[in-house]
Formats: C-alpha cells, sequence, structure tokens
C-alpha cells in the first residue's frame, strides 16, 4: 500500500469546484487509486484531496455512531459535564459509554480504535498528497493551495491524537518527553515507534505554518481549509500549549473578516454553514447523507430519530442557571419545556434544561441535512481573550470578551475582574458557547482540571462516574488492540 491512495467513492462531494471533477475514477473501478494517477496532475489531485475531507464524515467501523469527525466532536462532549444525556431511558442507548469514562478505556473496544483510524487515515492519504503534488501538472498556484490543505490536514490528525492517546502538554516541564503517538510522514505502512509528545506538538506547528505560507484567506467553499482555518488551528495549538502569546496574535488574524452573528442568526439552528460567523465546517449535501448516523442525528431537538425522540440532549444545570436571561444563549435551552416552548420530533420527550441549540428545518425533521460547525469566530474570541487573561493584560481580555458578548447580550456590562477570575469568566463562556461542538473534554485536559458533574442533573444510574482527578490515567484514551498487535513497536498507555 505505499504507493496506494484510499480515494472514497465521494469524490463529487458537493463541496468539489467544478475544476477538481475526478474524471481519472472512470477508468479505475476500484477504492484503491495508484498515487502517480491521484496526483499527475492538479485537476486530478483536487479530487483527491476532496476525497480526504469526505473522509471526516464517513462511518468507521460500519458504525453507526461513529460518523467521523462530528461523531467525535459530540463523544467529547459526552465526556465532559456539560451534556448531559436526560432521561433514564438514554441508559442502554447511544454514548452511554463515553460518559461513564469507560468506552475509550477498553483497548478492543470500538471507541478506542474508531479515532486512531480516522485521524490516521486522514494523516496517511494527506502524507500521500504532501508527497506527489509537487509533481502534478498545472498551475504553481493550484499546487500551492493543494500542498497547502494537505500539510494543514495532517496536522489536524496528529493534533487530534496526540490530545486524545497522549497526556497533556506542560509548558512547564518542557521537553515534553511523555508518550504521544507514531509520527509518520510518508507513505508508509511500516509501523513506528511513539513519538514524544513534544516532537508531535513540533511537527504539528511545522506543517501548520508551512501551511501557512502557501495558503490565503480565498476559497471557493468553507469546507475546505483556507489561511483563515490555518491561523485558527495554529490558535487552538497555541493555547493547548500554554503558549499564550501566540494564541491570542493567530486567534485575532483568524477571525479576520468574520463577525458574530447576530441574536436572530443565533437562533436559526446551527445548522447552516452559510452563516457568517462559521469559519469551516461540512456543508451537508443530501448525496452525502449519514442519515441516523449523522452529527444532528445525535446533536438536534428535532430530527426524527430514537436518540432524538426518547433521550435527547440536555445542558448540565448548574452551567444553565449561570446565563443571563438577556442572553439570546439562554433560549439554546428550556429549563421547563412544554409543546409550545420547545421543538420535538413527534412522540419525543421533554426533559428539563432540554436543547434547542442544533434545530434542522421541520417539525419533525425527516432529513439530516444539517451542516456542521468544525471552526467559528467566536471561538477564536474566546481563545484571544483567554490568552490576553494569561497574560495579565485584564483590559484587552475584557475588551475582546465584551466584543462579543454584546452581540449575545444587549445587557453584557464590559468584565473588571482581573487574573484567575477574569480567566474564569472566559471560561464559562466557552462553555456556554461551545456547547456540543466537541470542547470540553479537551479543555478540562489542557488546564488540568477535573471532570465534576456534582450538583448537576447527571442522572447517577447513566452517568456513574462523577469525579476525575487531573492526571489521571483515564485522561488518555488506551491505543487499541489491532494496533499492539499489528506494531511491535508501539507500547500501551497506563492501565
Amino acid at each position: 500500500m505505499k504507493n496506494k491512495i484510499v480515494i472514497l467513492l465521494a469524490l463529487t462531494f458537493g463541496m468539489i469546484s467544478t475544476s477538481c471533477e475526478n474524471v481519472y475514477l472512470d477508468t479505475t473501478p476500484t477504492a484503491s487509486i495508484d498515487a502517480g494517477s491521484a496526483y499527475s496532475t492538479t485537476k486530478n489531485a483536487a479530487a483527491a484531496i476532496n476525497g480526504i475531507y469526505r473522509s471526516f464524515i464517513v462511518r468507521y467501523l460500519s458504525s453507526q455512531g461513529h460518523s467521523g469527525h462530528p461523531a467525535m466532536m459530540i463523544i467529547l462532549d459526552h465526556l465532559g459535564e456539560d451534556l448531559v444525556i436526560g432521561t433514564t431511558a438514554g441508559a442502554t442507548g447511544w454514548h452511554v459509554g463515553e460518559t461513564r469514562w469507560v468506552a475509550h478505556r477498553t483497548d478492543v473496544g470500538t471507541m478506542t480504535q474508531f479515532p486512531y483510524e480516522m485521524y490516521y487515515r486522514i494523516i496517511g492519504n494527506a502524507n500521500i498528497g504532501i508527497a506527489n503534488i509537487d509533481k502534478a501538472a498545472g498551475p504553481a498556484a493550484d499546487r500551492n493551495t493543494l500542498k497547502g490543505e494537505a500539510l494543514a490536514l495532517r496536522a489536524f490528525g496528529y493534533f487530534n491524537l496526540v490530545q486524545l492517546y497522549g497526556k497533556r502538554y506542560d509548558a512547564s516541564a518542557k521537553p515534553n518527553s511523555q508518550l504521544g503517538v507514531p509520527l509518520i510522514l510518508e507513505p508508509t505502512t511500516e509501523g513506528k515507534p511513539r513519538n514524544t509528545v513534544e516532537e508531535v506538538y513540533t511537527q504539528i506547528n511545522k506543517d501548520l505554518s508551512d501551511a501557512a505560507a502557501l495558503l490565503s484567506s480565498s476559497r471557493v467553499n468553507k469546507s475546505h481549509i483556507n489561511l483563515n482555518v490555518v491561523k485558527g488551528l495554529q490558535a487552538r495549538v497555541a493555547l493547548v500549549q500554554q503558549d499564550w502569546a501566540n494564541a491570542a496574535k493567530f486567534a485575532a488574524e483568524a477571525r479576520a473578516g468574520y463577525q458574530p452573528m447576530n441574536a436572530t442568526q443565533y437562533q436559526d439552528g446551527f445548522a447552516d454553514i452559510t452563516n457568517p460567523e462559521w469559519m469551516w465546517g461540512f456543508d451537508h449535501l443530501e448525496d452525502q447523507s449519514e442519515f441516523f448516523g449523522g452529527y444532528h442525528s445525535y446533536i438536534s431537538c428535532n430530527y426524527n430519530s430514537t436518540v432524538i425522540r426518547t433521550y435527547p440532549k440536555v445542558i448540565n444545570s448548574a452551567l444553565y442557571s449561570q446565563i443571563p436571561a438577556t442572553d439570546v444563549r439562554s433560549k439554546m435551552w428550556v429549563e421547563n419545556p412544554t409543546a409550545t416552548n420547545s421543538v420535538v420530533p413527534p412522540g419525543g420527550v421533554r426533559p428539563k434544561f432540554l436543547n434547542q441549540k442544533f434545530r434542522l428545518p421541520g417539525t419533525p425533521s425527516t432529513s439530516a441535512m444539517g451542516d456542521v460547525p468544525y471552526m467559528r469566530a467566536a471561538e477564536m474570541y474566546l481563545i484571544e481573550a483567554e490568552a490576553k487573561a494569561r497574560l495579565n493584560d485584564a483590559a484587552g481580555a475584557s475588551q475582546v470578551l465584551f466584543d462579543l458578548l454584546r452581540t449575545r447580550d444587549p445587557n453584557y456590562v464590559r468584565s473588571t475582574r482581573t487574573g484567575v477570575a477574569l480567566v474564569n469568566e472566559v471560561l464559562l463562556h466557552r462553555r456556554i458557547e461551545l456547547w456540543g461542538e466537541g470542547h470540553r473534554f479537551l479543555d478540562l485536559k489542557r488546564t488540568n482540571a477535573a471532570l465534576n458533574r456534582n450538583g448537576t442533573n447527571a442522572i447517577p444510574a447513566i452517568a456513574l462516574l462523577f469525579d476525575v482527578a487531573p492526571g489521571d490515567v483515564r485522561w488518555e484514551f488506551l491505543i487499541p488492540r489491532r494496533e499492539i498487535n499489528a506494531n511491535p513497536a508501539i507500547v500501551q498507555n497506563p492501565l
């Protein structure tokens, strides 16, 4: 497989521009295309890169609940304390093992293998692109764009893997010699030993820097990575590495040209990539639907699925109590839902603190055709504000926070807090703003905070687990047993 690339049959992905048609598939009726053919021209190469984006949202391990990166977004919030399974009916349903922190600690289970396989597939196909695109016939500008995207996609894959399977990055303990994940930077199937966390982050930063040098802010669709998205990824990485100066810098640069959505747009259902605040996302077209496996099949309030009807998502009651009534975000959940103040599919239950943030057109909605937000400008405001607060720039942090929150709550008054109190205010709004978008577990891990579900509406019979201390081995996903068996160079995380 060294010279092959896995090209999903969805290379006619809706995000593909007319210049990226996959004509070479006409004479190659297989799922694997020789790399020389795939990257012989920039036209073919564009189709191959589109295939990598497609791999973000297909089902893995033939599992309905593991449809790509959007599924991981939901799973990572289930691992936190803010996204709650709202009824006891969910005790036998999806995401209970994740909520209880057992699914990612079983090396023969789907939850350990799924993200490992998905992000390494992204990396493997990106490696082929990086190795071959320079030889593609076509305009140099197209080669640069495609190579920049491939580099950013590889960085994205490693950034997710090292956060899941490695220990948290600690800026006070450089170099971070704890084990991360194997760095594979060329097309190969040879097993490699695990690199250190420091080495993995060094490569991530290099790939993003190289990508930034090749990309611009122009692009055909938001489904593809451009320079703004690369800077957004650089901001995320710097935040995790506690590199506050670069986190603030890159976040400010990333959101240039993007404005916070207004109150009306905020209540539109978080399912439309044309929203002016969205920087990057999945543009969901009907012929790309995962139906009952899609993001909105699990996170929306009104898709007509068993999950949504029986055990819809609700918000942590202690978190909700901190949202002012004048804040538009308070309307994203309903404390005491009734038939007149909440939307559910026919026969759907209405537990307290019911999610209304993610909503598809129609009641009920029989289509899972919701777009998925991978990155929004609001996150960049919050990264910048947190980083400045941690740099003791209270004036700068409070101004950035105010610039965002005044679009959410017309009564919000610019904060006068400083130090830890200001950091905590930013983190509170990060929890509210990014609920359901896949950040909470990783935020707890990067800040070395404990999981604490006490004093919330978490149902004991479902959650079982209410406390996990910082540094506990359970903050690391286990390496899948299939990788251990196939790769003699790799070692397992602590059990």
